[in-house]
């Protein structure tokens, strides 16, 4: 359908067409002057992404948006609204739920559903800031409601934050009160058994002790070298040539005398005869000289066999000596391993004690802990001026509308009861034209023209039969 077409369509039914305009332009006029008026109110909330400067937490962009938009339209959030705005303390509002639930639905969960169906909660496009929109007919009244969500969405921000903290602080403690009668027993242990032994802090018997058998095991070494030598020289004793015998100043003493008196004897042996009493007085020295000489001796050797009874005596007692300490110094290494064994017990659960308690201490600050993580950039402020109905928007798509619909019926109606307006309505193929009569100009007078709209509505069914006969005479 070509444009002239159209037009000569449009301006047949330029009469219906105009109707249907008006109708549907009053139709939109009046709904749009009829509808309600609905403000909106909204709000910016940031998003702070950053570590928990406490927690030392850090969270993550885009699933942890969504959550956060979850939990703004969630009815727990919408309960808190509830219990700000104190609906439950309106008589009116109360009754309302009375007529509307009979009383099967708790107050704060019917009015949060009724304000969950008014919220918008989106994000704002590549940021972390999250918008809350609520509209209703009540400017005050959806002020209020997008602050109070605000508010509640921060109230349950921390609360979801705290409430496990304070169950795990709380776990914490309870466990700190296990730990620290276990440090408690561990360290009664040690000092009980520190008490029974009489051992102090930095107790150093045992060094002692150990230092005291390594002398021990000294002597007994140079007692042993003292009896092998005391056995070495008594296997030569007993002769002039005994070391022993050859160290000995008494006997060296008396060899002396011997000497000399031998001597003397044997110059007066040349001028005295045997029986001169100088010379037999001489010969008796020299006897008694050689008696105490062997006496001498046998003294000495026997002082040899008396130090070697003696080194023996004193190797054994030493040894005894020596195994009394060594069993001591056993006895005290055992107890320095069984105290080194309780102070690591009691160091393991002083550790044990020391992180728990850290931890503890760490989820007692976390948990006192009244900042979120969101803050409000901009509170909702009053609107002035209704978000719908939108007057200039709507008068322009209700007369967009209406030529649209305007245009359709025209076209269904000429569509219903076609009509001849070009040439181009009546060519069939390999059938010629013959002439057209072109339409008079406008050259109708008045009168005329009342008649022809006359003749429009009057003749409508004589029109009808010969523009079907007109059809089929072309069809034949």
């Amino acid at each position: 359908m070509t444009p002239k077409q159209v037009l000569l369509i449009l301006f047949a039914h330029r009469y219906v067409a105009a109707l249907v305009f008006v109708l549907i332009t009053v139709a939109g006029g009046t709904y749009t002057w009829t509808t309600p008026k609905t403000y909106q109110a909204s709000t910016d909330l940031l998003v702070d992404l950053r570590a928990d400067p406490i927690a030392g937490a850090v969270v993550t962009g885009g699933n942890y948006m969504a959550t956060q938009i979850a939990i703004l339209q969630s009815e727990r959030v919408a309960i808190g609204v509830v219990k700000r705005l104190r609906i439950a303390d309106t008589p009116s509002l109360v009754e309302q739920w009375n007529v509307a639930t009979k009383g099967k639905v708790p107050v704060e969960n019917y009015y949060a559903s009724m304000l969950r169906k008014g919220l918008l909660a989106e994000p704002q496009s590549g940021s972390n800031v999250i918008r809350l929109t609520y509209e209703g007919a009540d400017p005050k009244f959806v002020t209020a409601v997008v602050n109070s969500y605000a508010q509640a969405y921060l109230d349950l921000t921390v609360d979801l934050r705290v409430e496990p903290v304070r169950q795990y602080a709380d776990w914490f403690d309870d466990r700190l009160k296990s730990l620290r009668e276990n440090v408690e027993s561990a360290q009664e242990k040690l000092s009980e058994f520190q008490r029974k032994n009489g051992i102090v802090s930095n107790d150093q018997r045992a060094d002692v002790e150990s230092q005291r058998l390594d002398a021990l095991m000294a002597q007994l070494v140079a007692i042993q070298g003292e009896n092998m030598a005391i056995s070495s020289r008594q296997k030569t004793s007993g002769g002039e040539m005994s070391p022993d015998v050859q160290a000995s100043p008494v006997v060296q003493g008396l060899r002396a005398d011997l000497n000399r008196a031998e001597n003397k004897l044997t110059e007066l042996s040349v001028n005295l005869g045997p029986n001169h009493p100088q010379r037999v007085q001489l010969e008796g020295q020299v006897a008694e000289l050689k008696q105490q000489l062997a006496q001498e001796i046998s003294r000495v050797s026997g002082s040899t066999g008396v130090a070697k009874t003696t080194a023996g005596l004193r190797e054994g007692e030493l040894r005894a000596v020596i195994a009394a300490q060594k069993e001591r110094v056993l006895s005290l290494k055992a107890q320095r391993d069984h105290l080194a064994v309780l102070s690591q017990d009691v160091e393991a659960a002083k550790r044990i004690y020391d992180s728990v308690l850290q931890r503890s201490n760490q989820l007692n600050l976390e948990k006192q802990t009244d900042q979120a993580n969101v803050s409000i950039l901009s509170p909702a402020v009053e609107p002035t001026v209704p978000a719908k109905p939108n007057v200039p928007k709507y008068l322009a798509g209700t007369i967009l509308g209406a030529l649209a619909v305007a245009m359709a019926v025209a076209l269904g109606l000429e569509m219903l009861n076609r009509k001849v307006r070009v040439m181009q309505d009546i060519m069939i193929d390999d059938v010629p034209v013959l002439g057209v009569i072109e339409r008079r100009g406008n050259e109708y007078s008045i009168s005329e023209r009342l008649a022809l709209f006359k003749k429009f509505f009057t003749k409508r069914k004589v029109r009808k039969e010969i523009a079907a006969a007109s059809r089929l005479a072309g069809l034949s």
